[in-house]
């Protein structure tokens, strides 16, 4: 087997955006490294800006990680100040929806690390819409409808 090794200043950096509040750099670094079910991205926010969209995952757990810079996590209802060193998790299912902005003068550099499911489902409570990784589409919420052809009904 052929060892797995990367430096991460090789790992070119990706722009991401949801809008022009919420937009910074993505290193995938699990990908580069070639992890199958293990994602670490390096996520570099600029001043004024948030990493994401306020988000909760199903089926993911998260540590999050400040290694540089400092902002605010949005935590549920809660404005929490971070700075480096700073480390979150949130378990799979946690209720409160998260999200960091950089209220900093200089960048926010943030590893984020988390399983890779297939099957992830993440819900934007604020676009009333869900993530369904399976599917690669954002589900409306206020469309879906309870199914009864769930795990747990079928064990009659």
């Amino acid at each position: 087997m052929p060892l797995r090794k990367n430096n991460i200043r090789d790992v070119t950096a990706f722009d991401y955006s949801f809008s022009p509040q919420i937009a910074a750099k993505m290193a995938d670094i699990g990908r580069a490294l070639g992890s199958v079910s293990i994602g670490l991205t390096i996520q570099t926010v600029q001043p004024g800006l948030r990493s994401s969209r306020r988000h909760q995952h199903v089926f993911q757990e998260e540590i999050l990680i400040v290694m540089s810079g400092s902002g605010t996590l949005h935590h549920g209802g809660e404005k929490v100040a971070v700075g480096a060193g700073d480390a979150i998790c949130y378990l799979p299912g946690d209720p409160e929806p998260h999200s960091f902005e950089n209220t900093g003068d200089g960048e926010l550099v943030i590893w984020a690390f988390g399983n890779r499911f297939r099957h992830e489902v993440c819900l934007y409570p604020d676009e009333g819409v869900a993530f369904v990784e399976g599917l690669g589409a954002d589900v409306p919420l206020d469309r879906v409808t309870t199914s009864e052809w769930t795990e747990e009904r079928r064990k009659r």
